[in-house]
Order: structure tokens, then C-alpha cells, then sequence
């Protein structure tokens, strides 16, 4: 900290390296009336305070944050009420050399990226809206009820941020809008409190439980893990019974978490490293220890979370690691899964009749009696009639990939239940042509 002698009190210039704020604040001299978030145990002792500071983020920018209000002598704390936020076009040397200005300043890169951001958001709610009409007209016409949390979990599946035939570098570039999307709920945890303060908590380990979900995604798509520790994996981190639950913890414990890391001696005493591996740098290793400590609590309330309800609902752990030819086949076609979705039956795992629907399988029978499953194809932005397509062939409740190609045909509902075994021998090519998510693009009529 620097301090600056002035007319009615002093001016301090103050940095935060571990999450790259640099900012100023005024404390002065002469005792006025308490602000009205001041205790009142502190009314005689408190002290005209105004702040503003700027808060680098990952990308080209740093949000920006102005306050009044007093000090209080006696416990040492400012009671401040927000009066401005923005942002503003710099970080890294050029942010910590920044020497301010009284004058407006214009900022682009958060305005476009943000603008872009919901563009996509809106465009794939706006998908999701369509694809869930059409799937209520399909049940209606094929007579078929769909039950409330069926129904929930298909909403959620259409609402997948990316498309089936998404490529890596397409995932890369969501990751990073969700990281901006991660670094912008942690600087407005800053401004808010009470109940809005929480919703903010939530957002945050939303966000980041998004992170988490595209990493894993672009995991599958490599073919890193077998498929024993894929879908242990997923059905203790990424299924629908304890998603909400993970970030409900986390919204209760984040607020103490964030108080006892800002207070530990490390992170008070960090300027040494932050010169030498420069703020911006610091500043990723301080979010990080914030997004570790969230990531360790929605993973282990999620894993315990999972473990007890497979317990309550199976009377076994089996289920956890057991093979199913449906989830293989899906691979990162599914978002989450449920849980209770399942039919576990002489150690054999099948997807129920209510979880088909849910996620929206459907077969179809050709002229010479071979059965097909049938799944939606979720595209980027364009929404084609001609949605359905062939992913599976079906031999009596086992599921085998096939070549995918539109479908022709007439579909229904499916009266048996699919799973299994991963084919007459688990074999890693049967498994990596399982896992393949691309769909070959056919002529499609564009037909919104």
C-alpha cells in the first residue's frame, strides 16, 4: 500500500495480487454521521470512506467497482454501499501501471463477448423451446404420457451447450466463455450480499459445474478412459439426483470459505511471488484455489451424494461401475444421467421405458422387421424438421451401434427395456465407435 497525504484526509493507492485488483481509496479525518450499514455500536467512530478499484479478469479486461460510505475505528471495517460497476479495457502490466483517470471510460471487449455470449444462450433456448414442442407432439401422436421428471430431463438434455457433431476446439471456445462467465460471478460476489449475495453463490457453482461438464466432455471425446471409468465417473458427478444439490452446498459454504482464504497468512503475504511471476499470472493461482475449494465441495457432495442414493435405491455399489450398451452408444450424446433410471437385474444394467422417453429414444422398424433406435440430433443454431436419426440397431434389449443416417421411417415407443453388456466381447473398437458423436450431415429441409 501507498499512502498520500491530502486536505481531509488520505489517499491510499492498494493492491490485491492474488486476484489482480489495483485500486484507491479516501479515509478521512474528521468523524461524520454512520452509513446505514453501519452497526450502531460504531456510530461515534466512523469515518468518511470511498474506494474504487479495478479487478483483472482472464481475458482482455477488468471489471471495475466504486463505493461510499465510513469506516469504523473500532472493528476496523468499511460499511460501504456500491455505487457504480463496469469494465474496462486492460489487464494485465498495463492494469497494475494504470494511474486512473476522472473521465468516462470506454470498454468493448466484455460488451461483445457478453453480447455474444447471449446471443448463444438465447439461440439455444430458442432450440430447446422447439425441440421440446415437437418431441410433446410426437408422444401425443404416438399416445405415449411423459411423466413431469422425464420431461425435466429432456428440457435439460436439449439445453446442452454444445451440438452433437461439436469438435474440440468448439468446446474450447464455450470453456471459455463459461470461465468469463466463472470470473464475472466471483467479482460480483464482491458486490452483493444477503439473499442476493446467495443466488449470486449459485451462479457461481453453476457456472462452474458447466466447466466441469465441458472438460469431462472433451475427456470423452478423446477416448482417454475406459469405459468401467467413464461411467463410474459420470453416474458419481454428472447425474440429474444430486446436480442442484452440490451447488446448494456450495452457495452455504462459500461465503466462509472465501473469508477464512482472504484472512490466511499465505495469501496476505503473497506480494514477493506476485512480482516475481507478475499479477495477472498471481492472480490465476489465487481464482484457482477459489474454483479448487468449489470444485472439492460439489465433487465430494455429489460423490457422496451418489454413492448413498445407489445404496438406498440398489442395495449395492455394483451399479456404480456395471457396463450398459445404451450409455456406451450414447457416449457425450448424453449430458447427465439418472440414476434412478435404471434396471438392474442379474447384474445386468438396462435404461427403463420411462428414461428411454426421457431422453428421448424412440425406435423404428424397417420393411424386413430389423429395429432401429432413434435419437434427436441437436444442432448449433438451425433446427431442420428432419431431426431424427438411426444411431442403433436393436436385438431384442441389447443395442449395437450401426452407421448413422437419417430417419425414413415411422417411430414409436419402445415396450422392452434396452442395456446389457457392451457386445459379445467388450472390445475398445466397439467401445471408440460407441463413443463417436458426430453425426454425417444429410440433406435436411431447413424448415423452422
Amino acid at each position: 500500500m501507498y499512502y498520500f497525504p491530502a486536505d481531509e484526509g488520505n489517499l491510499c493507492h492498494f493492491t490485491v495480487p492474488q486476484f489482480n485488483i489495483h485500486g484507491n481509496y479516501f479515509l478521512g479525518k474528521d468523524v461524520t454521521n454512520a452509513s446505514a450499514t453501519t452497526p450502531s455500536s460504531c456510530a461515534d467512530k466512523s469515518y468518511p470512506f470511498s474506494h474504487y478499484f479495478y479487478h483483472g479478469s482472464i481475458g482482455y479486461f477488468a471489471f471495475y467497482e466504486e463505493a461510499k460510505g465510513t469506516y469504523c475505528a473500532d472493528d476496523k471495517t468499511a460499511y460501504i454501499l456500491v455505487g457504480g460497476l463496469g469494465t474496462y479495457d486492460s489487464n494485465g502490466a498495463q492494469l497494475a501501471h494504470d494511474r486512473g483517470s476522472t473521465e468516462y471510460r470506454d470498454s468493448y471487449w466484455y460488451g461483445v463477448t457478453g453480447s455474444v455470449w447471449i446471443a448463444y444462450r438465447i439461440l439455444m433456448l430458442r432450440r430447446s423451446y422447439i425441440s421440446c414442442k415437437r418431441y410433446g407432439k410426437r408422444c401425443d401422436r404416438m399416445c405415449e404420457s411423459l411423466r413431469l421428471n422425464d420431461a425435466v430431463v429432456y428440457v435439460q438434455e436439449s439445453m446442452r451447450l454444445s451440438a452433437y457433431d461439436a469438435r474440440n476446439y468448439h468446446r474450447i471456445a464455450l470453456l471459455n466463455l463459461l470461465v468469463e462467465g466463472l470470473m464475472g460471478d466471483l467479482f460480483l460476489l464482491i458486490a452483493q450480499e444477503g439473499f442476493i449475495g446467495r443466488l449470486q453463490y449459485i451462479s457461481l457453482g453453476y457456472n462452474l459445474s458447466g466447466v466441469m461438464s465441458m472438460l469431462f466432455e472433451m475427456i470423452e471425446t478423446m477416448h482417454w478412459l475406459e469405459e468401467k471409468i467413464r461411467c463410474l465417473i459420470k453416474r458419481l458427478l454428472f447425474n440429474y439426483e444430486t446436480m442442484l444439490l452440490g451447488e446448494c452446498v456450495c452457495a452455504g459454504a462459500m461465503q466462509h470459505y472465501l473469508t477464512a482464504l482472504n484472512r490466511s497468512k499465505g495469501f496476505k503475504h503473497s506480494d514477493p511471488a506476485a512480482k516475481y511471476a507478475s499479477p495477472y499470472v498471481w492472480s490465476l493461482v489465487g481464482h484457482g484455489v477459489i474454483v479448487l475449494g468449489c470444485v472439492l465441495v460439489l465433487v465430494s457432495v455429489r460423490s457422496i451424494g451418489a454413492i448413498l442414493y445407489m445404496r438406498i435405491k440398489y442395495g449395492c455399489f455394483t451399479v456404480l461401475t456395471t457396463h450398459c450398451c445404451v450409455d456406451a452408444t450414447l457416449g457425450v450424446r448424453g449430458k447427465l444421467v439418472v440414476l434412478g433410471g435404471y434396471s438392474f437385474d442379474n447384474q445386468k444394467l438396462y435404461y427403463k421405458l420411462a428414461t428411454l422417453k426421457a431422453f428421448g429414444m424412440m425406435k423404428m422398424v424397417e420393411e424386413d422387421g430389423h429395429e432401429f433406435l432413434v435419437l434427436h440430433k441437436l444442432y448449433w443454431i438451425a433446427i431442420p424438421r428432419r431431426d431424427l436419426f438411426i444411431i442403433e440397431s436393436v436385438q431384442g434389449k441389447r443395442v449395437q451401434p450401426c452407421p448413422e443416417r437419417l430417419c425414413t421411417g415411422v417411430v414409436s415407443s419402445f415396450t422392452q427395456v434396452l442395456g446389457g453388456v457392451i457386445g459379445d466381447s467388450e472390445s475398445s473398437r466397439w467401445a471408440r465407435g460407441a463413443f463417436d458423436n458426430r453425426v454425417g450431415l444429410e440433406p435436411a429441409t431447413l424448415k423452422i
